[in-house]
């Protein structure tokens, strides 16, 4: 009954609002000449209407709830838009009218429709941004958009700790935010720094977090020691000339993230770490003596460190072991 008693409705507004616009169309109406506050008021009967139509139908029904909320916002943005200075804000009541059945969905049945949450929030995040978006700068925006693309990420770890995937995604998009609140206040070599070690940090804490994950300490070793390299030599007024400083620098931190594996090679597979350990701890005070001629030189490294690993593996137990 409720049923024939929905179509029936849905009927009746329809042909109505059919014949209103044919009437309008053939020179009978002229619904142009109303003014905007008789078309606010049109759309805030109507979203009584709807609202109405689905109570009756029983609240379960929350699809019923958009024509209902969706007119609300309409009427209230066109209110705004007449009676204050237009400005992007106008457009919020509309943006959070989208929101509000999906957040009635969830508090309907939160354990079935989770998911609500996310269309929920995104309409939240754009209203946000739009009452804001004349009166912040777009940096900030940006930055606000980011963080709120990555709190979702969070709220799946919190919600089910055993998703710990979710955290990588939370960790690098909110570090990205920050970015933007960055650009009109350091220099690119701070930012490349900030980047560089936000990218080695879920590294370091995936090594940390279990040792079973040697692997991780290379990427963290690494971005870390080039993070590291930029803000050790930064410009200013007493910058460094000598890029082979940084370079000596860049593999020494390289070979201290390879001998740090090497060390674990009685627990884990990484007895093969002390040759680029070794490469790289020689060729750090040899870029930093040798300078350009340094690139006569990094061939016979790797030419030696061949020999030795062909040597090593002729022998039953490495030189390095």
């Amino acid at each position: 009954m409720k049923a024939k008693s929905v179509n029936l409705f849905w009927g009746l507004i329809l042909i109505l609002g059919g014949g209103l616009f044919l009437a309008d169309n053939l020179g009978y109406l002229n619904l142009d000449s109303l003014t905007p506050y008789v078309w606010s008021v049109i759309f805030g009967a109507a979203s009584l209407l709807f609202l109405a139509l689905y109570l009756v139908s029983g609240v379960q029904k929350w699809g019923l709830l958009f024509p209902a909320s969706i007119s609300a916002g309409v009427a209230l943005t066109i209110y705004m838009a007449n009676a204050t200075n237009a400005d992007a804000a106008v457009g919020a009541p509309v943006l959070i009218s989208v929101a509000v059945p999906f957040a009635v969905a969830f508090l309907l049945d939160a354990r079935r429709n989770w998911w609500a949450l996310i269309p929920t929030w995104v309409m939240v995040v754009i209203t946000l941004i739009t009452l804001v978006v004349d009166h912040v700068s777009g940096e900030a925006i940006g930055s606000l958009f980011m963080f709120a693309v990555a709190l979702p990420f969070a709220g799946v770890y919190l919600a089910n700790r055993t998703r710990r995937w979710a955290l990588i995604p939370a960790f690098v998009i909110s570090a990205i935010a920050v970015i933007p609140l960055l650009a009109n206040r350091a220099t690119g070599e701070l930012i490349g720094a900030y980047v560089t070690m936000m990218i080695a940090l879920p590294f370091f804490i995936v090594y940390l977090w279990s040792p079973k994950n040697w692997w991780a300490l290379i990427p963290a070793g690494f971005m870390g020691t080039i993070a590291i390299g930029l803000l050790v030599f930064l410009p200013g007024p007493g910058e460094i000339e000598h890029p082979e400083w940084m370079a000596a620098l860049l593999f020494l931190g390289w070979a201290l993230t390879f001998g740090a594996l090497w060390l674990r090679r009685r627990s884990q597979p990484t007895e093969w770490a002390g040759y680029p350990a070794l490469g790289f701890a020689l060729s750090s005070p040899l870029v930093f003596f040798l300078g350009d001629n340094f690139e006569l030189v990094w061939p016979i490294i790797i030419i030696a460190l061949g020999i030795m690993v062909l040597f090593g593996s002729l022998r039953k137990h490495s030189p390095l072991a």
